[in-house]
């Protein structure tokens, strides 16, 4: 099923429109997600710099990695947390849902559009906003389409895409512990 027939069948019905994206477990529509979740940040964090091509393209590529990176990491996170809770889903079915979650990020694209246009209105403050925004968008996006899916709680379903963080939280406060001892060391 194409992108648009999958996007008109959620507006119409979104738990078959959820069930076809996870039977179809299509890497190409998940990469397609993905990739609009790369032009948003690309273009979010870019736009009216004046990039040349081939630093486009770099950036373009490199984000897209990182993008398809945390996609694996998050998805194989939450299907380790739903195992945990004796609830059986696939990781590709997961890796799929991010991926389509990743078009939510589209909405940077318009901001950035927006805060192109219009410089006079000093939009950069708002960027962290926006950026809240769109992630508190994608968490609502995920966790409604992962209870539709495996019919679990809400707070179940928040905590299974948040225990990817779990390692993130433990790796920079690690970090920071060891930076501050380091620092201590040298002087």
């Amino acid at each position: 099923m194409n992108l648009l027939k999958t996007y008109f069948l959620y507006i119409k019905n979104p738990n078959e429109a959820l069930r076809v994206i996870l039977q179809e477990r299509s890497l190409k529509q998940a990469c397609a997600g993905y990739f609009a979740a790369t032009l948003g940040w690309v273009l979010f964090f870019n736009i009216g710099d004046g990039l040349s091509v081939p630093v486009l393209i770099f950036k373009l590529a490199a984000v897209f990695a990182a993008e398809l990176t945390a996609g694996y990491f998050i998805a194989s996170l939450c299907g380790l947390f739903l195992d945990f809770s004796r609830i059986k889903v696939s990781p590709a079915e997961l890796f799929c849902l991010v991926g389509s979650a990743g078009f939510i990020k589209g909405l940077l694209i318009a901001f950035a559009l927006v805060s192109a246009t219009v410089p006079d209105a000093k939009l950069g403050w708002f960027a962290p906003i926006a950026l809240a925004f769109v992630f508190a968008l994608q968490l609502g996006y995920l966790t409604r389409a992962l209870k539709r899916v495996c019919t679990i709680g809400t707070g179940k379903a928040i905590g299974a895409w948040l225990f990817g963080f779990l390692p993130i939280c433990t790796v920079l406060f690690l970090s920071g512990i060891f930076f501050i001892w380091t620092v201590s060391l040298l002087f």
